[in-house]
């Protein structure tokens, strides 16, 4: 009887909890199937958020961590991916797709070493697999290993040699070990492969050019232009070889044509400047030169080079803030300090000149000595007044159809996200619905009242202007009013007055709505929140509205009088009323979040980046949070946490952030 008794209970236990785990395991498979079809038509950022819901429904599901760092590296956060890679690895220690993938990532992050490791354990579980040998061929090109490089490469081809890949970088290799003849036939033969491989005709173009076969390499580049003439690299190599041939139009026509396909691209401007340079058309070469300085403010190059075509033009006090901003950024460049010597005699600062001088003649001298690393250190900068010396630029050359589906290569104007405002979630369009309600956000306390209202109201947190005409806005303000009277509920009428106004940014207004509300009802957390957010929007209008008036005066008055420096708001009403909501309701991330984005107006960026981590610790799936507390790690350089947040904030679905990892995180 016991024993029956016992069968029933286990019967019972097993039926109760296999429908949760049916659940569960549904839901997995079908988010799984629908991110792998995202990544298939390159959606990757809407891969990422279906593969999100199928990790949250079965935590040890390898292959929805392994997608999910497919997505991540198409996107360009290679370190995101390596976090993904090494959680399917936990799962399951034998996927070798993993191990490869994360040695490509890690190669792709500089971790040569790493990734050398990542691809011999997965040899060491399918030692037949080609690509694996490519791509450990790949990182041995990158660490100069160029014998073993073409060691991995015959390997790939013996177990596969249609691999038109492995013949191209064979072929690159052989060409860094000086075997040009070698090389160009290892390209002939995966030209012969894949004819339309237009990488394939761009580097024998590159190596022809190495060689000085300069007509052979135009002729490749030309028809790279004819299969794809959205490649901005193949302009831009083109634009090279004129050069190789002192044809600077044709030269100047491809440089142009690199611009107009990608305007930020900062190496090409500054090539061209060159060659304005060279022609004496110094103030297009200025022009250039400018963009190079907005796009890379921090590089040495492009202040010196500027300083150059200034002084050339006689702009003389502009030359002399570029070469002294090159000396901020690099204090031993020694032409630097030359070049500020002679801009400074012609502004007649004789002792300024004669003081540089002497600080350029004893770094010569150090270089000069004994000192091995002041001399390696040098040698970088040394030529640095030669027109032809190049340093890293911010230069992506990619063509229109390698963009698809990959938004990192998107140019995005980078600033913080706004602040959290609570907002009377109006009725909208089905059409725009789903965008609006993804960013809205709800405590506890808003909950209850959503759900408990009688009036049908929906307050929600955003950082996202609401969308609501006036009319609209004030027909639901006099509803409220109506009823809230009836219900003798004066400060929540006075709150509902603030929050429609702040929506319709008339925050003077709200503001003295939120008054009347903490006047009524000294604990109405919520009223402190907006009105602390309201003053800071509208004391940052006012200064900037100021500021635009003070310059517009000055501009139209002949008088030498310099413009009056306006102090910025100090917002410390605003810090006073947010410190309020702490104390009222220690919970809240919004209110961590909002102070952090104040703090930065006032520059007090440690104490905001306390405060974004602790809204991040209160809600945790806060994309805004991470990405702000990103860009303030920026700003202070620490680029590898910044990086860690911008891969939190993409995965949580801010599709910016993959652009700015692109930028700061794949250097």
């Amino acid at each position: 009887m016991n024993t029956v008794k016992r069968l029933w209970l286990f019967l019972f236990v097993v039926l109760m909890i296999l429908p949760r785990w049916s659940d569960a395991q549904v839901k997995y498979d079908y988010f799984l199937r629908e991110g792998n079809g995202e990544i298939m038509q390159g959606h990757y950022v809407d891969a990422i958020k279906k593969l999100n819901v199928a990790i949250a429904a079965k935590e040890d599901g390898f292959e929805a961590f392994f997608l999910r760092g497919i997505a991540k590296f198409s996107l360009g956060d290679y370190q995101g991916a390596v976090n993904d890679f090494s959680k399917t690895l936990d799962i399951h220690n034998l996927y070798t797709r993993a191990y490869f993938y994360r040695g490509i990532c890690r190669d792709r992050l500089y971790d040569y070493a790493h990734a050398l490791s990542d691809y011999n354990k997965a040899l060491e579980i399918d030692p037949f697999n080609p690509e694996v040998f490519m791509a450990r061929g790949d990182t041995r090109i990158h660490l100069h290993d160029f014998k073993n490089a073409v060691s991995d490469y015959t390997k790939a081809l013996h177990l596969d040699n249609k691999k038109a890949g492995a013949w191209l970088n064979r072929g690159v290799a052989r060409h860094f070990l000086h075997q040009d003849s070698a090389a160009i036939e290892d390209m002939n033969k995966a030209i012969k492969l894949d004819y339309f491989n237009k990488d394939a005709w761009l580097k024998r173009g590159m190596i022809r050019y190495e060689m000085d076969s300069v007509n052979s390499a135009l002729t490749d580049f030309t028809h790279v232009v004819a299969m794809d003439s959205t490649y901005p690299l193949v302009y831009f190599q083109r634009a090279l070889t004129y050069l190789k041939l002192s044809d600077t139009t044709g030269a100047l026509h491809d440089y142009s044509k690199v611009l107009q396909l990608d305007s930020t691209n900062s190496l090409t401007y500054y090539n061209r400047a060159l060659v304005y340079t060279a022609q004496k058309k110094y103030q297009l070469a200025l022009q250039d030169m400018n963009k190079v300085v907005a796009l890379n403010p921090f590089n040495v190059y492009g202040r010196f080079n500027r300083g150059t075509v200034n002084f050339s033009l006689k702009n003389y006090k502009d030359a002399e803030q570029d070469f002294t901003r090159a000396i901020k950024i690099f204090p031993d460049f020694a032409g630097a300090y030359i070049n500020r010597a002679a801009v400074r005699e012609k502004l007649g600062k004789s002792r300024a000149a004669y003081a540089d001088r002497l600080t350029a003649k004893a770094i010569i001298r150090k270089v000069n000595g004994n000192d091995k690393n002041m001399a390696a250190l040098y040698s970088r900068y040394a030529d640095s007044a030669y027109f032809s010396k190049m340093m890293e630029f911010e230069a992506d050359f990619v063509s229109g159809e390698a963009k698809r589906g990959r938004i990192q290569f998107d140019r995005v104007k980078i600033e913080p996200k706004p602040d959290f405002f609570i907002v009377n979630a109006f009725r909208l369009p089905d059409s725009v619905t789903a965008k609006y309600r993804k960013s809205a956000y709800f405590d506890e306390k808003l909950t209850q009242f959503n759900t408990g209202n009688p009036l049908g109201i929906k307050l929600a947190f955003t950082t996202r202007q609401w969308p609501v005409s006036d009319d609209k806005a004030f027909s639901e303000l006099q509803r409220i009013d109506r009823n809230t009277l009836i219900l003798g509920d004066t400060a929540g009428s006075w709150f509902m007055r603030g929050v429609i106004n702040s929506m319709l940014q008339n925050y003077s207004v709200a503001i003295a709505a939120y008054d009347s509300v903490v006047k009524y009802n000294p604990d109405f957390l919520y009223a402190y929140f907006n009105r602390a957010a309201s003053r800071v929007e509208r004391d940052e209008f006012v200064y900037s509205d100021q500021q635009y008036q003070n310059t517009i005066t000055i501009s139209m008055t002949s008088g030498s009088q310099p413009p009056k420096k306006l102090p910025p708001p100090n917002h410390r009403e605003s810090l006073k009323d947010y410190t309020r909501v702490i104390a009222l309701y220690p919970g809240l991330p919004f209110t961590y979040y909002n102070r952090a984005n104040l703090k930065i107006f006032i520059k007090d960026y440690q104490d905001a980046i306390n405060d974004y981590s602790k809204a991040i610790q209160l809600e945790p799936a806060m994309a805004e949070a991470y990405f702000n507390r990103a860009l303030t790690l920026l700003y202070l350089r620490e680029d590898k946490l910044a990086c860690k947040d911008l891969s939190k904030s993409g995965e949580l679905g801010l599709k910016e952030s993959y652009n700015i990892i692109k930028r700061y995180c794949t250097k």
